[in-house]
């Protein structure tokens, strides 16, 4: 059992999760927030609409509860430890979960983002919504996990998760390229110095070289439609595999945790696509969702802060 004091102060554990909606009549709510208070288009609000009715999302209650499912699991790890979730986009909010933690007798407040990877213009969000939260209470302390990536439990379980998927799938190593993958973040953002992009590139590197993958690259997705963004895009990287003869991508979506739109749509549709039309076998690594080895990872960098 984990030792919850830290000079004499009650720690709690605040969990973060982007939010999705689980009923229509959350979307256009949902997308406003995520504007910052700019109504979507019903251009907008459509395609998101349809995107959604191809993963199931209003069927499948899976895929908009499954960061309730992630933090019952991290608190199965750290049962002694007060924990209370909370939304970027959705309801419970972040002063939500900070008010639930304090009428907990919680004083110093410890906040992980379900994101492993820290970008300034990503997980900085969550923090910024953090310390203005913990601000309405003089007497509470916050810290911000900032990233997890590097935890030996994350790296293990893509290992074998990667390793397990290439074997059932018999795929051969020397026609078989992994394209690791995450969501892009502005170039402006990417060349700031939060080393989102190198952070992703060092945990690729590590997990491609313990497993000794011969052929493997990182690309960026779910850009957004205006401005400049890092790349290569997946795409870019389906063509380079194609032209090099690969006859099968498999991708490897390790900048995110669950199965979501920007995975189940983004990557096993659109990427697909991409795929097949180049001649090549599709496959995707299945998403960690609330496997008690990959929260493991979450709750080792909870409980390193606990006991410092």
């Amino acid at each position: 059992m984990t030792d919850i004091v830290k000079d004499a102060k009650q720690v709690g554990v605040l969990f973060l999760s982007y939010g999705s909606p689980s009923d229509r009549r959350d979307l256009i709510p949902y997308m406003t927030n995520i504007r910052r208070g700019c109504t979507p288009t019903d251009c907008e609000v459509q395609n998101l609409v349809n995107r959604y009715e191809v993963i199931g999302q209003w069927t499948d209650q899976s895929l908009s509860t499954m960061a309730k499912r992630q933090c019952h699991v991290l608190q199965d790890l750290l049962p002694s430890v007060p924990t209370a979730i909370g939304y970027l986009h959705m309801q419970p909010s972040i002063g939500d979960a900070v008010a639930d933690l304090v009428k907990c007798g919680v004083s110093h407040i410890v906040a992980i983002v379900t994101a492993p990877f820290y970008s300034a213009l990503g997980t900085g969000a969550y923090e910024q919504r953090v310390d203005a939260a913990v601000s309405e209470y003089p007497h509470v302390t916050s810290e911000f996990i900032r990233h997890w990536w590097d935890q030996p439990a994350f790296i293990d379980y893509w290992m074998t998760a990667i390793q397990g998927y290439l074997q059932s799938h018999k795929f051969d190593k020397a026609e078989t390229t992994v394209v690791f993958s995450a969501h892009s973040v502005p170039v402006v953002d990417a060349v700031s110095a939060d080393g989102y992009a190198d952070s992703l590139r060092a945990g690729a590197e590590r997990i491609a070289q313990r497993l000794g993958l011969p052929h493997q690259s990182l690309a960026w997705q779910s850009a957004g439609s205006h401005g400049q963004w890092l790349g290569p895009t997946v795409q870019d990287a389906i063509e380079e595999a194609v032209q090099n003869g690969f006859r099968h991508i498999v991708f490897v979506p390790f900048g995110f945790v669950s199965n979501h739109v920007e995975v189940l749509y983004d990557n096993d549709i659109e990427c697909r696509g991409f795929v097949e039309a180049g001649g090549a076998r599709y496959g995707r690594v299945p998403m960690p969702d609330d496997d008690v080895r990959f929260i493991r990872a979450m709750a080792d960098a909870i409980t390193e802060r606990i006991r410092l």
